[in-house]
């Protein structure tokens, strides 16, 4: 089954649920046949492709387990709606899905969104589970909100240190005008302060683009060695293009993206304007078959996922789905909310594959693995 059949055949089901109440167990979320999770996020907007890879590789993960006969005999539903980026909308829908009884959020979408749904998540004692977001302001420890990714300020520390240790100390820093943005252009300001390098340009744009000619511009005045582009892939596509037509044969200086900025995007949209583009990368990548957590995606992928999806993004979305299985696997026969939260909080250290997750009592953060490759011919990784 196609995943996103199956996502918008989960959206059926529930709205089937509210009709079946005695087959509700003792929680939120929990039947008889099944536990189902909540998840808002951007299909539509601007970084729909980044969150349909990243949703690709959990739903690979619940239909193996599923195919295995779920977690104590329960198969593991998604319910999705659709927030565009919007945070207003996430708010909207997180209160939705509470209302209608989900067990917990799962795989979210955008800084802005994730922190405007903290507080619920607070209020309500509902647990979620992968975000798409490494922003600081996000990793609030009493919210019940875990992370499977790195932060953005491990990314942008990694950045800025691999620059200046090969000589590039001039910085421009491009960022989305909203709260993704700005806090990665903090982090690159601390990184630099920390390594020595200097911000020759910090340079705001509009979150839906159309201002590259601006951007471009400011860049080119600013005579940086590096550019880092925090902002959508689309973004960064048209700002390669629109400098190369602006001031070639110069090449926009040394462009360096984050993990969340898709590369295969970047590359199909910029064409070889994208070659040597440098990306920060918070998974191992789909083809580092030495990886454990690596062969065990590729082994769910092929059977039960999007298997031209060979993404790190679905290698995130898999190993978030193996976190959630692992936390439910650990509140035995019958899971509840509470004792959900409390077994992630009782991870302690534990190995994925290679990939160590770190949860306590005060720490949601995960992990903070950090790698950093390069974009090569088709739009392919290479280290």
């Amino acid at each position: 089954m196609d995943r996103r059949q199956f996502v918008r055949s989960s959206v059926v089901l529930g709205g089937a649920m509210m009709l079946a109440p005695m087959a509700r167990a003792a929680d939120a979320g929990v039947f008889a046949d099944r536990i189902v999770f909540g998840q808002t996020v951007g299909f539509d907007s601007v970084w729909g492709s980044l969150y349909k890879n990243y949703t690709d590789g959990m739903l690979a993960c619940f239909e193996q387990v599923n195919a295995q006969g779920g977690v104590a005999g329960r198969k593991l539903v998604v319910k999705r709606l659709e927030d565009n980026y919007v945070p207003e909308k996430t708010v909207a829908n997180v209160r939705t899905l509470i209302q209608e009884g989900v067990f917990g959020l799962v795989c979210m979408g955008g800084t802005g969104n994730t922190v405007a749904a903290l507080p619920l998540l607070e209020q309500y004692r509902v647990p979620a589970v992968g975000a798409m977001t490494g922003a600081v302001a996000a990793r609030k420890a009493s919210a019940p909100l875990f992370h499977t990714r790195a932060s953005y300020t491990d990314e942008v520390t990694k950045m800025v240190q691999h620059a200046t240790t090969i000589g590039l100390k001039r910085i421009a820093v491009v960022y989305q005008d909203n709260a993704f943005g700005a806090g990665n252009a903090d982090a690159a300001k601390a990184a630099a302060n920390k390594f020595g390098a200097q911000i020759v340009a910090l340079i705001p744009h509009n979150v839906n683009g159309g201002d590259s000619d601006m951007v471009v511009d400011r860049i080119a005045s600013a005579n940086p060695q590096t550019t880092l582009l925090f902002t959508s892939p689309s973004s960064v596509a048209d700002m390669l293009l629109r400098f190369q037509a602006k001031y070639s044969p110069l090449p926009l200086p040394q462009p360096w993206v984050l993990s969340v900025t898709t590369p295969k995007t970047v590359f199909e949209k910029a064409g070889t304007l994208a070659h040597g583009v440098a990306v920060t990368q918070v998974m191992p990548g789909p083809n580092a078959r030495t990886q454990p957590l690596v062969r065990a995606f590729r082994e769910a992928n092929d059977k039960f996922g999007v298997r031209t999806n060979q993404t790190y993004e679905a290698v995130e979305g898999f190993l978030t789905g193996r976190v959630i299985v692992e936390g439910l696997r650990a509140c035995g026969a019958n899971p509840t909310r509470e004792a959900f939260i409390q077994a992630l909080e009782g991870f302690g250290t534990r190995d994925f594959g290679g990939v160590r997750v770190h949860y306590d009592r005060t720490n949601h953060a995960g992990l903070n693995y950090v790698d950093v490759a390069m974009i090569g011919a088709n739009g392919n990784l290479v280290g």
